[in-house]
C-alpha cells in the first residue's frame, strides 16, 4: 500500500509539472515547512533526483560516466554494477525517472514485443512519437563537445578503410526507440516494479524487452561470427572514468521532399 502511494503520488506530481510545461507557468511558491517535493520547477527546468528537462527543447539529460572505450556492444547506457563489460556508459538516473521525464519531453513509448522482435523493429521505426535522439556532451582539454551517440559506435563489418573517413555519412544509423521498458508483477509477493530498475538496462542494443530506450534496427548477433554485430568506434570515444552528460530529445521527422510534379 505505501509502494502503490507513493507511485500514485510520483504520478500526481509528475501531471502537475506536465502541466507546467505546457502552459509555461512557473510553479507557486511552497510554504517554507513543507517537505521538498520529489521534482522542482523552475521557469527554465523541470529537476528529478539525477534528472533534468530543459522546459524550452524539451531536452532530458542525465550524468554518466564512461565505463568501457573499447569492445562489442551488448548495451550503451547501464546502471553501476549491472553490465559494464559491454556497455559504453553507467549512469545513476533511475530508468523509471528518466522513462517520466521522456514522456514529459513529448516522447511516447512503443513497447518490445517479446519473441517478436523482427515485427517490432518495424512497427518502432514507424513512429516517429518514439524516436530519439541521442547526444553525448563532455569536457576535453577545456572545449565542450557534443556528438551524437551514433559517432560512437560502428559496425564490426566496417573496414579499416572506412573507419577512417571521419566526414563521412556514420556508419551505424540513428535509429533509437522509446521502448519504454514494462511493469514485472511478481505473482508471489504481488509486489510491481518497472523492469529496467531490476535489468539496470537503460539504452540497449540487443533486444530486451525492460530497456527503456532501444536500438531499433537488427544488428546481428555478435557471437554468429566476427563481422557481425556493434562495437565501439574507439577514437570517438572518451577515456574510461570521462564524466559526460547525456541528452535524450526527439528526433526530428525527416523533411519532405518537395513535389516537383506540379
Amino acid at each position: 500500500m505505501r509502494h502503490q502511494l507513493k507511485q500514485n503520488l510520483l504520478g500526481l506530481s509528475l501531471w502537475a509539472a506536465a502541466i507546467m510545461v505546457a502552459s509555461g507557468e512557473p510553479a507557486s511558491p511552497a510554504p517554507e515547512n513543507a517537505k521538498k517535493p520529489p521534482f522542482e520547477v523552475t521557469p527554465t527546468e523541470i529537476k528529478m533526483p539525477g534528472v533534468t528537462i530543459d522546459r524550452a527543447t524539451r531536452e532530458v539529460s542525465i550524468a554518466g560516466e564512461v565505463c568501457l572505450q573499447s569492445g562489442i556492444l551488448e548495451y550503451v547506457v547501464c546502471m553501476p554494477n549491472t553490465f559494464e563489460h559491454e556497455a559504453i556508459f553507467t549512469t545513476s538516473a533511475k530508468p523509471e525517472l528518466v522513462h517520466a521525464a521522456l514522456l514529459l519531453s513529448g516522447l511516447k513509448p512503443t513497447p518490445q514485443l517479446r519473441g517478436m522482435t523482427e515485427i517490432w523493429w518495424d512497427k518502432a521505426m514507424q513512429q516517429e512519437a518514439s524516436r530519439v535522439k541521442i547526444e553525448v556532451e563532455w569536457k576535453h582539454e577545456g572545449v565542450l563537445k557534443r556528438v551524437n551517440l551514433t559517432s560512437m559506435l560502428q559496425g564490426r563489418q566496417t573496414s579499416t578503410v572506412a573507419t577512417q573517413k571521419q566526414d563521412s555519412e556514420p556508419q551505424i544509423k540513428d535509429a533509437w526507440i522509446f521502448a519504454g521498458s514494462f511493469l514485472h508483477l511478481n505473482k508471489e509477493s504481488g509486489e510491481q516494479f518497472y523492469a529496467a530498475n531490476r535489468s539496470g538496462i537503460l539504452v540497449g542494443i540487443w533486444p530486451d524487452p525492460s530497456t527503456v530506450i532501444q536500438y531499433g534496427l537488427p544488428s546481428g548477433n555478435p557471437r554468429d561470427g566476427e563481422h557481425v554485430g556493434i562495437e565501439i568506434f574507439e577514437e570517438n570515444v572518451p577515456q574510461v572514468g570521462t564524466k559526460v552528460k547525456l541528452v535524450f530529445s526527439r528526433k526530428a521527422a525527416p523533411a519532405k521532399k518537395a513535389d516537383t510534379t506540379k
